[in-house]
């Protein structure tokens, strides 16, 4: 049996992952469409926005690319899918700081709407299993897509390249993810890309995956179920807080919510600053211990073996 990797740059295997799973997943996706469509489930799970609804839907259409994580992680790399970064003892603190920087970002931003007259915060009927369905919800969006994009993609690439070209690329393909978005504008293309920099931030320095997590959890939790933002285009009508928003869509989001303002952009880059210089200090230049694919260690053995005979 031969032991080359199937796709031994790391590079080339997140592309290739993130490409056939979009595939994979657009074509269950759609399959599974077709058959709610056919009135076999009844069509409303698909005409509604409701929580639960969008979250089935959500679901329904990461499974293609959930079963390549774990094709790829499994059979190609022969590594577990937690050992992309769900060690929890030494980073709980981690996680904690992701949970602060979303919050106080988010606040100051909503802060500066209200200074400049662009926000007006209702408090509206509270609903506590819209609230429970919210916080299952980005609990599932937190997890799904961060293990994807920083686990896997971003993990893959710094076995190539510079740790940060690694980030900048990895957050190139988050920000594609989310095009399809409703409601997307450039501002907010352009937050997407820059929040892909700051959920990876992290990432780079540690290994670890809980920051990105419970930072995408609180971010989208914060936003959109307690202060009543759209939540990356997405309404989220959880009645806790209702925001109504006037004024050029670059300053308040508009429709996209706050992630489509340029607070979110400028908040943002303050945040990946801070952290950078934080990270820096903390582990200076030692080197990331990467996880290497079995199958590139038993090659370089095996590579080794020849030369020395």
């Amino acid at each position: 049996m031969s032991n080359k990797l199937h796709v031994k740059q790391g590079w080339l295997r997140a592309l290739v992952f993130f490409f056939v799973g979009m595939v994979i997943s657009g074509l269950i996706a759609s399959i599974i469409v077709s058959v709610i469509m056919s009135g076999m489930f009844g069509s409303s799970l698909i005409k509604t926005n409701s929580i639960p609804n969008t979250m089935i839907l959500y679901v329904l259409d990461k499974l293609g690319i959930l079963f390549c994580l774990w094709y790829f992680r499994h059979v190609i790399d022969e590594l577990s899918v937690t050992s992309l970064g769900f060690k929890w003892k030494g980073f709980a603190k981690d996680a904690l700081l992701g949970v602060i920087v979303a919050v106080l970002t988010i606040s100051l931003g909503t802060f500066l709407l209200y200074l400049g007259n662009n926000l007006i915060i209702r408090v509206d009927n509270f609903d506590i299993s819209n609230t429970l369905y919210a916080i299952l919800f980005f609990i599932i969006v937190a997890f799904v897509e961060e293990v994807i994009v920083r686990g896997y993609i971003l993990n893959s690439l710094m076995e190539s390249m510079n740790r940060w070209l690694a980030l900048f690329i990895s957050a190139l393909i988050f920000t594609l993810w989310h095009l399809a978005n409703p409601g997307i504008t450039l501002m907010a293309e352009v937050n997407i890309f820059i929040a892909g920099i700051l959920l990876g931030v992290n990432y780079i320095y540690t290994k670890n995956l809980w920051f990105a997590i419970f930072f995408h959890f609180a971010w989208n939790f914060f936003q959109g179920t307690i202060l009543g933002y759209h939540v990356s285009g997405l309404p989220i009508d959880t009645g806790f807080l209702q925001t109504i928003t006037h004024g050029p869509e670059e300053i308040t989001g508009g429709v996209f919510g706050f992630e489509g303002s340029v607070f979110a952009a400028f908040l943002q880059l303050i945040a990946i600053a801070a952290l950078a210089i934080y990270y820096e200090k903390k582990y200076g230049k030692r080197l990331i211990n990467t996880v290497t694919p079995k199958k590139v260690i038993i090659e370089a053995e095996a590579n080794e073996t020849e030369v020395s005979g």
